[in-house]
């Protein structure tokens, strides 16, 4: 090395090359999850599948984020708002879903008792308990856990060559 830039150039280079291998590492597992969570799916419907979709990856200061979702939405009277399919699937809703999801969540379910519902323009009035919960995004991120680690573990393999300026 001539001097303390060229040194400051090789280590911010080298630390740029690891930051890449750590954010492939990320897009890797995150291809994985994606492929068990369409997998898993409980419907094959073509919409709800093409809706699953994977993220680009982001830096944000010390975070790398790439995310799994779904982009359908339906409207939820209870609250006021679109959310996505990929919820009711995923934990279920009313008394049938609340006894059948194991998965930590944010949605309250909507009722303790049967509701009656109107489709294809007809009325209902056998009501329901709601939709079992069937989760495939939370057991697929919890299936590729070990993958992530292997997969950063590989991306950080020889650290320690950053000191090597040769």
């Amino acid at each position: 090395m001539r001097d303390i830039s060229e040194m400051a150039t090789v280590l911010t280079n080298k630390l740029e090359q690891k930051l890449e291998k750590l954010k492939q590492a990320q897009r890797d597992t995150a291809k994985a999850i994606w492929e068990d969570t369409v997998n898993e799916a409980p419907t094959t419907e073509d919409n709800y599948i093409s809706s699953i979709q994977i993220s680009d990856t982001t830096q944000d200061k010390d975070v790398i984020k790439t995310s799994i979702f779904s982009d359908l939405t339906v409207w939820w009277e209870k609250i006021g708002r679109n959310i996505p399919l990929a919820c009711f699937f995923e934990w279920g809703t009313g008394p049938l879903g609340e006894s059948t999801n194991t998965f930590p969540h944010g949605y309250p379910y909507t009722t303790d008792k049967p509701w009656n519902y109107e489709a294809w323009a007809q009325f209902f009035d056998t009501g329901t308990w709601g939709m079992e919960a069937r989760p495939h995004f939370y057991p697929a991120l919890q299936k590729n856990v070990s993958l992530y680690k292997d997969n950063l573990r590989k991306a950080l393999r020889e650290w320690e060559s950053i000191y090597n300026l040769n």
